[in-house]
């Protein structure tokens, strides 16, 4: 039974099949979001259009984008909004953009044009955000978070925020003011958010999608606005990750426009649980554990293997907070070692580039099996459940499911 999935977004793009046995009961966990129509140029040039008003006789104008550990396919939407500020007078020399990456490693000029194409890179100076220098302090949020942002950004008179709104793990969805918080904040300030504020409200906060009520989310929004984030343009994105809904306004009006169904969106419905569950990391597989914690839900109560499809030449992301930096070294919010799911027996990693530096993201060494061979994995699995029948669920994207 061969099942296509998308994979390597900002590389090599693909579709490629699963071959997987046919004795094998596999059943494929849609999004439901999958069945809408894609979004077209008109879409965007229609839905950037009331930005008009906001556009006019601004002197220096920011375009925040994410980095490549978001799915944004940046460089569709932008063609809309340079064509509106050509027609409202914008001249090149007024526009910078700055990637808004948090504590991720910066941009290089070739991950730059992957992001927003060649024009823009040959049109516009591109700039990383320094999460450890060049942030100015304009004040603190309720909840005591310090809002301590990104100089350039806050020089400006015009502030734009590009991004995908997609499940996160603990304020419901990202895009809107994540674009700040983070996004363009110092390190001081999301160490607080982090680390501080998560930790006294994982309750209310922690779980994918968890919107309502979420204090972590409200921290998010007031530091935005503080930062005086103008707008933002925000899509929903299927799992091929392209553009299916389309959000471009006040970034306040962006959660009740979009939040409600992007829960139905990213859904993942289905009461069926497997002893084999394989996860495709396409969308954010520079941040492929978000796809084990996925697959490891649907792992059947005795146990079973998670399979992981991360096959990228970047591997895992950067993280300056959470990452890991030496045997025993480790960024100010490490977690340490993933702790494996009492319901995965093996946690098995497709990719050609082992990197055991990261597989920390994953688990303790002895936990993980890595396969540079797709063929080869599935026959290990098969052998492993050999003469016995096979419940399988193949997650097309396991990066922006949600249950």
């Amino acid at each position: 039974m061969d099942i296509t999935v998308r994979h390597d977004l900002w590389n090599r793009d693909l579709a490629f099949a699963l071959p997987l046995p046919a004795r094998w009961n596999t059943h494929v966990l849609a999004m439901g979001g999958d069945g809408k129509g894609l979004l077209t140029q008109s879409d965007f040039r229609k839905a950037v259009q009331p930005l008009a008003p906001l556009i006019k006789g601004k002197k220096e104008i920011c375009i925040l984008f994410d980095d490549l550990s978001r799915p944004t396919r940046t460089y569709e939407i932008l063609p809309s909004l340079l064509e509106l500020f050509q027609q409202c007078g914008i001249r090149d020399e007024q526009v910078r953009f700055i990637c808004a990456l948090g504590t991720h490693a910066p941009l290089d000029n070739r991950a730059f044009r992957k992001k927003l194409g060649d024009e823009v890179m040959e049109r516009f100076p591109v700039y990383n955000h320094n999460p450890y220098e060049n942030c100015e302090s304009i004040g603190r949020t309720k909840q005591g978070t310090p809002v301590i942002v990104n100089k350039e950004y806050l020089s400006c008179d015009l502030k734009v925020g590009i991004g995908a709104f997609i499940p996160h793990s603990f304020c419901g969805f990202g895009g809107g003011y994540k674009i700040v918080m983070p996004a363009v904040s110092h390190i001081d300030a999301i160490e607080y958010h982090h680390g501080t504020l998560l930790k006294k409200y994982w309750d209310a906060c922690y779980g994918i999608g968890k919107y309502q009520n979420n204090p972590l989310l409200e921290d998010i929004k007031e530091c935005g606005r503080t930062a005086g984030l103008d707008a933002v343009v925000n899509v929903m994105i299927n799992t091929g990750a392209f553009a299916t809904d389309v959000y471009a306004g006040n970034p306040d009006g962006l959660y009740g426009e979009m939040a409600e169904r992007a829960a139905q969106h990213y859904r993942t419905p289905t009461d069926k649980k497997a002893d084999i569950v394989i996860a495709n990391a396409y969308g954010k597989a520079s941040e492929a554990v978000i796809a084990l914690s996925l697959a490891e839900e649907f792992l059947k109560d005795g146990g079973g293997d998670a399979v992981i499809l991360c096959d990228i030449e970047e591997g895992q992301v950067v993280h300056y907070l959470l990452g890991r930096f030496g045997k025993n070294t480790w960024g100010r919010l490490a977690f340490g070692e993933r702790k494996k799911s009492g319901k995965t027996k093996r946690v098995h990693i497709y990719s050609r580039r082992r990197d055991l530096a990261n597989e920390c993201w994953f688990g303790k060494k002895e936990d993980l099996l890595w396969h540079k061979n797709l063929e080869d994995m599935i026959g290990y699995l098969d052998d492993q459940y050999r003469g016995r029948e096979v419940d399988v669920l193949v997650i097309p994207d396991g990066t922006i499911q949600m249950i």
